[in-house]
């Protein structure tokens, strides 16, 4: 007599396996955490448990939407599942990901490795599933039909540094690379170009909220101007471009004053050395002169990390009765905290002198207020911009120079029209609108354009 065959075990389904993979997660276990991490796994225990198909579909449509309302306008790579939890992925603050952006791969703990590639494979087996199917087969109901994770076109954001680009081929690579090289790849990336915001933005904003907390926010738009646009003050650049690559190469640097006349490229100057130097290491990190009094917070962010900063100060100047400016004295001179060596300002005024002056501080300063000391308070205002290691200084251009700044700006935006009349057309917009300068010549190609 023939023996019984055993009896077939019944497989896990999908939902079972995922739900019991997520339990598994250490490092990775923040992942889904998020709103949609945790409807997801509400959709899976309906899946698992074969409930009420009504269920299921609510279940799902409240993951679809919460998909939809997270997607910004980024590149994205799969569709709105995968690159939602990709994301996530590469902005969890797990220690593989802490570590990895200082150390190389080779010399990350083996026992760290390990635990992270068996955790990445499974979140990336979840993430390539066919959820849409899964549920599509569980309603069996050929004429329900449920939203799909297709990613809505978003317009993107202008990315001078091609960062968009280098993330989204990090997660294509996810998606469909092998599994036994990508933990190497995510820790080369973070290695390369540093981890969380750090690895996402090139250049920052100090901003305080209502309550008085400060954060630094990334930056998506930066001016993508760069230093070959700037035509005129050779000179005066190349002291600049020669202590910021000191600074980025290690060796030190001085802080800088840039004053000039309005218009003249101070600001547009140091957004060109961001995008010049950003591939060597160079941070931008705007702050209001109102701000500098928070300069321990701001520097409690940057101190310690590998990246050189450039705090930026804009059109920088203080009023008389105005005390901020003792922050930028200590920020400049230094505390019984040194200024972090990765760290320097660069600050832009039309003022030589950066506190206003008048001449009743000169000629009666003993009485006025009754200020014993009133010489004293004269010096501190005059100091103040000798404490910088380095002053340059922009002036209007002359003729010759400011057409050569139209001609070229011309030449950028691919403008055809007669060089006579290109210069007649320029002077004419100079006599008329504030005069020659950097800024007066690029309103004037921007007019232009609206007009051929």
């Amino acid at each position: 007599m023939a023996k019984p065959s055993p009896k077939k075990q019944k497989q896990p389904n999908a939902a079972k396996l995922a739900l019991r993979d997520l339990d598994r997660l250490v490092l990775l276990d923040g992942v889904f955490e998020d709103e949609a991490g945790q409807a997801f796994q509400k959709l899976l225990k309906w899946m698992d448990k074969k409930e009420d198909a009504d269920e299921g579909l609510q279940r799902y449509g409240k993951l679809w939407r919460l998909l939809m309302e997270s997607q910004s306008p980024r590149e994205s790579a799969g569709n709105l599942f995968q690159d939602h939890f990709l994301e996530r992925l590469l902005e969890d603050p797990n220690v593989f990901h802490q570590r990895a952006e200082t150390l190389p791969f080779e010399k990350l703990p083996e026992s760290l490795t390990m635990v992270y590639k068996a955790e990445l494979e499974i979140l990336l087996s979840i993430l390539k599933t066919d959820w849409e199917t899964v549920v599509c087969e569980q309603i069996k109901n050929p004429f329900e039909v449920i939203p799909a994770f297709h990613p809505v076109p978003a317009p993107l954001p202008v990315d001078g540094f091609s960062l968009a680009k280098t993330r989204r081929k990090l997660k294509e690579r996810l998606l469909h690379g092998k599994a036994t090289n990508l933990a190497q790849e995510i820790a080369h990336h973070f290695h390369q170009e540093g981890f969380g915001d750090f690895g996402r933005y090139r250049a920052f904003r100090w901003e305080v909220s209502h309550s008085g907390e400060g954060r630094l926010q990334g930056i998506d738009n930066v001016d993508p101007i760069q230093l070959k646009n700037l035509l005129g003050y050779d000179e005066a650049r190349k002291a600049l471009l020669e202590n910021i690559e000191g600074f980025v190469a290690g060796k030190g640097g001085n802080n800088v004053l840039i004053y000039g006349e309005r218009g003249t490229g101070k600001s547009s100057t140091v957004k060109a050395l961001l995008n010049h130097y950003h591939d060597t290491g160079l941070r931008l990190v705007e702050v209001l002169a109102s701000h500098l009094n928070e300069y321990h917070d701001i520097l409690r962010h940057l101190k310690g990390r590998k990246e050189k900063f450039v705090l930026f100060v804009d059109d920088l100047s203080f009023e008389e009765n105005e005390t901020s400016y003792k922050g930028l004295k200590a920020l400049l001179e230094g505390t019984i905290e040194a200024t972090p060596p990765n760290v320097i300002l660069i600050a832009t005024s039309n003022r030589r002198h950066l506190i206003r002056e008048f001449f009743d501080d000169r000629a009666g300063a003993i009485q006025k207020e009754g200020e014993i000391h009133g010489a004293d308070t004269i010096e501190e205002k005059l100091s103040l911009s000798d404490r910088f290691g380095l002053v340059v200084s922009f002036y209007s251009p002359n003729q010759d120079i400011y057409l050569q700044i139209v001609e070229n700006w011309a030449k950028v935006e691919g403008l055809k029209l007669p060089a006579e009349e290109l210069r007649r057309r320029a002077l004419q917009w100079a006599l008329y609108n504030n005069g020659r300068s950097g800024r007066t010549a690029r309103q004037f190609i921007n007019d232009l354009k609206g007009k051929l």
